[in-house]
């Protein structure tokens, strides 16, 4: 398994260079932690946007793969403007 970069984690967001710090598989294991947290919560279901780099539609959906391995059911809100 991926160890993921502490340089990516920042106060408010996560930050790193698509297909180098922050991989497909970067974004699978984020939603999977982040889904794991939320339903600790009893969260059942997040939405998920993404912004309009190139890279952000596989990374969106990697994320949402981790989610719902998680247990979450995911909307997907498609482009949303940023910061939203």
């Amino acid at each position: 398994m991926m160890r993921l970069s502490d340089t990516i984690f920042r106060a408010y967001d996560i930050r790193g260079i698509a297909g180098q710090d922050l991989t497909d598989e970067a974004a699978f294991l984020i939603g999977r932690a982040i889904g794991a947290e939320a339903r600790e919560q009893g969260e059942k279901a997040i939405a998920v946007g993404r912004d309009g780099r190139l890279s952000s539609p596989a990374l969106s959906q990697a994320l949402a793969d981790g989610l719902v391995q998680a247990g979450l059911e995911v909307y997907d809100i498609g482009l949303v403007p940023t910061p939203v």
